[in-house]
């Protein structure tokens, strides 16, 4: 079972790392929930202006909470592709450019759809941030990407949260994949228990020490609870990767974590056509819709792992992250680099 959730430290294997597909696969599971109250615009309080105990449910538990799993991944995704990309083109910064340019391409048609969308955030940060880090010295570029990251993280977390956590996220997360410590955790998760076991301590004082009212009008309170929450998120899935939940977690998330981008566009999609013909959710259930807006959650989950598995039978790639390799290395080059290798880091 370790073999399937672990890539060789020795770069020639470039065998996917399953593990990183679940945990991506969980977070896009999150993302969806963050994203469905706007997008089907449930409320947020009762007839009384009580704020319904979904959305309390809501704003502690999901929002800000897989926003910086997906931010974290998305560094460790560039910091592994960062590892071969000179063994993948002559001009390596050259085509990651490429790579950040369609993505905020697809981020910007994005916003048409989902205004406030964080395609094309990451594309400008990738650009402003990611691409400039890769001229550190390659012996500094694991401890300087750290503090810089640490730094930008927590004054993302005093500034309120949101779209001001992913340069910190970006950079901890290259940090962490570039210096082999990925490796080392995935192969003996065990040794992030401390680690674990701290973020869900900072969660149990800061529920315990705050009111939901609190919380939410301190955003850098929220903020902080968020990132703690998203690693306790984190050490319970790995964790769970190493017990009998493994073959269901790999089987329902790793192809939802594979076809990332295309699942998340697609999910938009999917959204707006429930709004088309469900405009009021709110007469479904006494929780002004939110009941309903889980099932809705559900449904589409279920199809995209459905098709997503069927999908990668076929084709082995999303079409969306077929497109994206194809523009960043050139259908040529690409043909011609380990599938596996460009699977893993394909979001």
């Amino acid at each position: 079972m370790n073999t399937q959730l672990t890539q060789s430290a020795r770069p020639a294997t470039r065998r996917r790392i399953v593990a990183l597909d679940v945990i991506r696969g969980f977070a896009l599971c999150g993302i969806l929930l963050v994203n469905l109250p706007p997008m089907l615009q449930l409320g947020a309080v009762d007839a009384h202006g009580a704020p319904l105990a979904f959305y309390r449910f809501y704003e502690d538990f999901v929002q800000n909470r897989f926003f910086p799993i997906f931010s974290f991944l998305f560094g460790i995704g560039f910091g592994l592709m960062w590892l071969t990309a000179s063994e993948r083109s002559p001009r390596p910064r050259l085509a990651l450019l490429r790579r950040f340019l369609f993505l905020a391409v697809i981020g910007l048609l994005h916003q048409f759809l989902q205004p406030g969308e964080a395609l094309l955030p990451y594309a400008l940060v990738g650009i402003v941030v990611l691409l400039p880090s890769t001229w550190i010295p390659v012996r500094l570029l694991a401890p300087i990407a750290s503090v810089i990251g640490s730094v930008l993280l927590i004054v993302g977390i005093l500034t309120g949260g949101g779209l001001a956590l992913i340069p910190g996220l970006f950079l901890l997360g290259f940090a962490i994949s570039w210096s082999g410590f990925l490796h080392s955790v995935l192969r003996h998760p065990g040794r992030l228990a401390l680690v674990g076991a701290g973020a869900v301590v900072i969660s149990v004082i800061g529920f315990a020490v705050t009111d939901y009212v609190t919380r939410q009008v301190n955003q850098w309170i929220n903020a902080g609870l968020g990132i703690a929450m998203a690693l306790t998120y984190i050490v319970v899935v790995l964790m769970l990767l190493r017990t009998p939940a493994e073959a269901v977690l790999r089987r329902a998330l790793s192809p939802l974590g594979r076809m990332a981008l295309s699942n998340y566009f697609g999910a938009t999609i999917l959204i707006i056509a429930v709004r088309t013909f469900l405009p009021d959710l709110s007469r479904f259930d006494s929780q002004g819709g939110y009941a309903a807006g889980l099932v809705v959650c559900l449904g589409i989950l279920v199809l995209q792992v459905v098709v997503s598995s069927l999908w990668l039978r076929r084709f082995g790639q999303g079409p969306l992250e077929k497109l994206w390799r194809n523009v960043t290395w050139g259908s040529e080059r690409s043909s011609r680099q380990p599938q596996e290798f460009t699977r893993m880091t394909s979001s």
